[in-house]
């Protein structure tokens, strides 16, 4: 049985290939790269290093099947473990992006293969050098590969990642106008950090698909947006807007309210709620939600004020309140009727009491 030993090239430029890393690379004579698209791969050819690649899984199981693309990665690199030590080389910081990389490492804790990994810069360490941006300000890392199970917060700023070309950049497009403006202005970085080839645009939104350079080395920054410019808001500046309401610099109607005062419209807002409904009105529906929950999010402010509690504590206690009552869902019973729903839903209730009252 052999070693599995995994290094980072850093995102292109040669100078940030560290010294660790082209020792081992040097020394080695069992090396697979996941992709010779990369800067660095000249370099370490011009070196003499010989390598295999895996460009012909993109090939073999299609670019648009990433999952199978890794596995079949961490599969190869496992069964050569099983022969004699391997290194395994990916573009950038084994732990950043690289799927393929947590792969192999499962399966070495399952098969009990020795592994080391030797860490480098990262694309994000390179593009907020290229933008010049310190990463304390905050921000949220995004697969471009799957714009649909991942929501950008435009409360901070969003790096977004593997955009591979203009398909890619097409998909993010479109998710990304679901948050932002049209307009909104966006950085595209391709190669960061890699001399001679780096390029950073400044552009709209909407022209993210229109670039034709866009390739694997690409990623987009979006900045985050201030509140009174935002298209779409979320649950976070609801309670900001709040928060700046009930503040010194606020509303003084909104100051001087209590949870007292409150009642009679926590029951007017729930009684237009109930008449939208009645009526059919989707559209008076959505307003009438919206004015109720403000409601919510007035009454955690007032109790956060007074150290009570806040809406973060409201949130949970309802998320887990319903995974608890639903055992059938996130935990291991199950339930075929609405019978089977509500026994269960009336054990897990009395459940509840018992621990309230330890």
């Amino acid at each position: 049985m052999g070693k599995v030993t995994i290094v980072g090239l850093g995102p292109g430029g040669r100078e940030h290939l560290t010294l660790a890393v082209y020792e081992k690379l040097k020394d080695h004579n069992n090396i697979y790269l996941r992709t010779e698209n990369h800067p660095v791969v000249s370099f370490l050819r011009d070196r003499g290093i010989i390598f295999k690649t895996f460009d012909y899984a993109y090939e073999d199981c299609g670019y648009n099947k990433f999952e199978e693309v890794y596995g079949h990665m961490a599969e190869s690199i496992l069964e050569e473990a099983k022969k004699g030590d391997v290194l395994y080389a990916v573009p950038g910081h084994p732990f950043v992006a690289e799927s393929s990389v947590q792969l192999i490492l499962e399966g070495c804790k399952q098969g009990g293969i020795k592994n080391e990994v030797y860490p480098a810069m990262s694309f994000i360490d390179a593009v907020f050098m290229a933008l010049e941006i310190d990463p304390i300000e905050g921000f949220q890392l995004l697969d471009g590969l799957q714009p649909d199970r991942q929501k950008p917060n435009s409360d901070i700023n969003n790096l977004i990642a593997q955009v591979y070309d203009r398909f890619v950049a097409s998909e993010v497009k479109l998710q990304l106008m679901r948050h932002y403006d049209d307009e909104q202005e966006i950085y595209v970085v391709r190669a960061a950090g890699v001399p001679d080839i780096q390029k950073i645009v400044k552009i709209p939104l909407f022209e993210l698909d229109r670039i034709d350079w866009i390739d694997y080395l690409t990623t987009i920054f979006v900045p985050k947006v201030e509140i009174s410019e935002k298209k779409y808001y979320n649950m976070n500046n609801l309670v900001e807007i709040m928060e700046r309401l009930r503040s010194k610099e606020g509303c003084p109607w909104d100051v001087e309210q209590t949870h007292e005062s409150l009642k009679p419209y926590l029951i007017e807002e729930s009684n237009e709620v109930i008449e939208a409904i009645d009526l059919k009105d989707d559209g008076g529906l959505e307003e009438e939600l919206g004015d109720l929950l403000l409601q919510v999010i007035f009454h955690s402010q007032i109790a956060k004020e007074r150290g009570a509690f806040q809406l973060e504590d409201v949130v949970h206690g309802i998320c887990h309140k319903l995974i608890f009552r639903h055992p059938h869902v996130f935990g291991d019973k199950s339930a075929d009727t609405e019978e089977d729903v509500a026994e269960i839903w009336a054990e897990q209730k009395l459940k509840e009491k018992e621990l309230k009252s330890r």
